[in-house]
């Protein structure tokens, strides 16, 4: 891990927000490997059946998206950055071809879909760069179908400040933070789940939207 120390702080930060250039091509991709815990929980806290129509808001290079694809009827997916875009529909572009997916560059705050689209919604290492996480949060609510899933992968508080990371960029929560945050908007049924792994633990928070 030495690598990432010759990489300021800052600039580092930034790239895990929203990568881009040759830092992305050659330090992030063992930062995504790093999320490996976390993908295996949020899928199997999503619960997936065959006919679900799912979103995944931020997914990286896509390897959620694809192995999603393989289980459920459709699945779409948003991301701000236009270099994660590009990667995620070479890794699926079977699944695009085949109308299974669609991806699209955009802003998690103002979601491009019409209430009650989704039955499941999934997000993984994003809640950290939502400056202000009740409108994101508040989309969420608004896309995701009364009695739908949604599922957000963390590292907690703890976690979090063993980093070297820049905290104008992250904002970092404990589990009851998260699950105080969910509860404000509407959400039901909250809870987290969590996975041993190395060298952190990974959470999810899983909650409900009653109808």
């Amino acid at each position: 891990m030495k690598l990432f120390n010759l990489v300021p702080t800052k600039i580092l930060s930034q790239q895990a927000k929203k990568p881009s250039g040759l830092i992305e091509r050659y330090i992030m991709p063992i930062l995504f490997a790093g999320n490996a815990d976390l993908n295996i929980l949020a899928k199997k806290s999503l619960e997936l059946t065959e006919h679900d129509r799912v979103l995944e808001i931020g997914f990286g290079p896509g390897k959620l998206l694809n192995e999603m694809a393989t289980i459920v009827d459709f699945v779409e997916g948003i991301d701000f950055s236009k270099t994660m875009v590009a990667k995620a529909k070479r890794l699926n572009k079977h699944h695009i071809t085949n109308n299974k997916m669609n991806i699209q560059q955009g802003d998690c705050s103002k979601l491009p879909y019409i209430d009650n689209s989704f039955d499941k919604i999934c997000s993984v290492n994003t809640l950290y760069f939502w400056e202000k996480p009740e409108i994101q949060l508040q989309e969420i609510f608004r896309v995701v179908k009364p009695e739908g899933k949604i599922i957000l992968g963390f590292r907690n508080k703890e976690q979090m400040q063993s980093l070297n990371l820049d905290k104008n960029i992250f904002n970092i929560y404990t589990t009851d933070e998260i699950v105080k945050l969910l509860a404000n908007i509407g959400f039901s049924n909250i809870n987290i789940k969590e996975k041993d792994g190395k060298p952190f633990m990974s959470y999810c928070a899983v909650a409900i939207k009653k109808s």
